[in-house]
């Protein structure tokens, strides 16, 4: 059996190479195309809530009833003042004890639930089992919400911007100084964008568009990032220092992620470590 040339495989191995690197620049330019018209892909116009679970306080937004979801059911649009079938979206949600709040597209935030601390915004302490608007935030474009235990804290920026107010932090609820959304800057100067809110159980932590986190609360467990446990409402106050390991030094580390649990906190660094 006569076997083909050693040049007939480099010419093979050239073509082969010549497939592969055409589509290589095929991908690329249709990675180029999707990049540039990017702002005219169409994006759902239509979304949905669905709610399920303990519903003791009207946290489902079941208006007069008092029955346990035990399967996802969705929110009808008439609940949040929108006809029935009109386009609908939301951009986040989230859910505390026994409390709930969503961010509509237009930028509105609704809130739902128990309200024995102010946690829904209104100013009030009665609880709602009805999704409602928080008219304190009409003036705001929410962008994300987050719940604690019985307070809430919420991104936004104003609605009438020169372009020199970007993303800034409200809070309102438990330990949180009012049963209105107020501005909160705690240990970050007026002028910090803030990138992501998230709420434990009895503590707040904030993270800045330059990688920063501070954090206020209670910390009977740590949860604060101070090196210590301590009783008592403790006051905002930034993370300066990281340790990888508990026997390393601690260390600068800008954060891109953060998270709360109930009674713990965990965040991403910048180069991918938790």
């Amino acid at each position: 059996m006569k076997f083909p040339s050693v040049s007939f495989w480099v010419y093979l191995l050239v073509l082969l190479l010549g497939v592969f690197k055409r589509r290589d620049s095929i991908e690329m330019d249709i990675n180029g195309i999707i990049g540039e018209t990017k702002r005219s892909v169409n994006f759902p116009t239509k979304s949905a809530i669905y709610v399920w679970g303990y519903n003791q306080s009207g946290q489902t937004g079941r208006e007069g009833k008092d029955g346990h979801l035990r399967i996802p059911k969705q929110l009808p649009p008439e609940l949040f003042g929108c006809p029935a079938g009109a386009n609908a979206r939301w951009l986040d949600i989230a859910c505390g004890r026994e409390h709930t709040a969503a961010v509509a597209s237009d930028g509105s935030l609704f809130t739902w639930g128990a309200n024995e601390f102010g946690q829904l915004g209104d100013g009030t302490e009665e609880g709602r089992k009805y999704p409602k608007k928080v008219k304190q935030l009409e003036t705001e474009f929410v962008k994300s919400v987050s719940c604690g235990a019985h307070c809430t804290a919420a991104i936004a920026e104003p609605r009438q911007n020169d372009g020199t107010i970007l993303s800034r932090l409200w809070v309102w609820g438990q330990n949180q100084g009012s049963n209105y959304p107020r501005l909160f800057c705690g240990a970050f100067s007026p002028n910090t964008i803030i990138r992501q809110v998230s709420c434990g159980a009895v503590h707040v932590v904030a993270l800045s568009e330059d990688g920063l986190l501070q954090a206020w609360g209670y910390n009977e467990y740590g949860q604060l990032g101070r090196g210590f446990t301590c009783e008592g409402l403790q006051g905002a106050r930034v993370i300066n220092a990281y340790a990888k390991f508990l026997d390393e030094t601690p260390e600068l580390v800008k954060i891109t992620q953060v998270s709360c649990g109930e009674y713990h906190t965990a965040a991403i660094s910048e180069k991918g470590e938790v």
